[in-house]
């Protein structure tokens, strides 16, 4: 089949068209109507594609098989830096002053706080005001602790501040005069015990839990003698008898503080800290009342101290003509 077209025909109608727009002065409205269909599809599609890539969904990237390697990206190009300042060594160790100063501060003010209150309770102890007066204390651990501890017992620390030392007592006594015993001990609520005036054969720290007993001041006025119980510890300055492993007569002077732990089966208990804070003389109106404040002692220590079977006891025997305490050893016998 054989198709010829006619191009006459098609321009002989164009020419018919463009002849009636001119006759019926339409030709404008013609070249509007062209230009809209030219406009308006360019027009629709620069605004519709941005749309349309805005909201194509994101496509899925295959899954990387077992035997493939991650994908690394590496910029070789050099990352503009916007930090300022004097670059430093991260390696060096950096000081701060400021800290430091604010640390010693803290540990004066707390030394000289514990100080303060070793003094008071020191010159709470030499006035003599009670016999039995409670005051808090920050210088050393106090009481027996409810755990069972194996560690060996420590050098205490002195609950009496140097600067606190009382006079030294008088070698001897006169008829009228007896000696005072004042000391220290630590409680269990951790703070501080002073007796001004301790009888003599009292049991330290109490009858309940006795560990200690006053026998008096030993001759010469410089010591305190104390027979220790079985089981008890002592770890101080002061001299034992016959030895420190096997102490049974503790001396203490005055400004030593003595520590004391109890030997269980489970191991040592440590217990409270005690010192000697002054051994000074009383006057009495007679001999007679010097000599019954001499020969005044605890009941309770007295029956304890006779069912002891401490060997080194006999050997310091307290005579009351003296007022103290006598150490038989060093008694030397004269012959004929």
């Amino acid at each position: 089949m054989n198709l010829q077209f006619d191009f006459s025909r098609v321009t002989e109608a164009f020419q018919r068209i463009v002849n009636d727009l001119r006759e019926k002065h339409l030709w404008p409205v013609a070249v509007a109507l062209l230009a809209a269909m030219i406009a308006v599809p360019l027009f629709l599609l620069n605004s519709s594609s941005p749309a349309s890539l805005a909201t194509a969904p994101a496509v899925t990237p295959p899954p990387a098989q077992a035997t493939s390697l991650p994908t690394l990206n590496v910029q070789t190009a050099p990352a503009p830096s916007r930090l300022t300042g004097r670059a430093r060594d991260p390696f060096t160790q950096q000081v701060v002053p400021t800290s430091a100063a604010t640390t010693t501060t803290t540990s004066t003010a707390t030394a000289t706080a514990t100080a303060t209150a070793t003094h008071s309770t020191a010159t709470a102890a030499s006035s003599g005001s009670s016999t039995a007066s409670t005051a808090p204390s920050s210088t050393a651990s106090a009481g027996t602790p409810s755990s069972v501890s194996t560690t060996t017992a420590v050098t205490p620390r002195p609950i009496t501040p140097p600067s606190a030392k009382p006079k030294p007592a008088p070698a001897g006594l006169t008829p009228t005069q007896s000696y005072r015993v004042s000391i220290a001990i630590t409680n269990a609520s951790g703070g501080l015990n002073t007796v001004n005036s301790l009888e003599r054969l009292s049991i330290l720290p109490n009858d309940k839990q006795p560990m200690l007993v006053e026998l008096g001041v030993a001759k010469g006025g410089h010591d305190v003698l104390f027979a220790v119980m079985p089981g008890t510890l002592v770890s101080g300055p002061g001299k034992c008898t016959p030895g420190r492993t096997d102490c049974e007569i503790l001396s203490l002077a005055q400004n030593q503080t003595e520590g004391l732990s109890t030997r269980t089966p489970a191991g040592i208990v440590p217990g409270p800290l005690f010192a000697v804070t002054s051994i000074s003389v009383d006057n009495h109106p007679s001999a007679a009342a010097a000599r019954k404040a001499r020969t005044t002692v605890s009941a309770a220590g007295r029956a304890l101290l006779s069912n002891s079977a401490l060997r080194a006891l006999p050997l310091f025997r307290y005579e009351p003509r003296v007022g103290a305490v006598v150490d038989l050893r060093n008694l030397t016998v004269s012959v004929g």
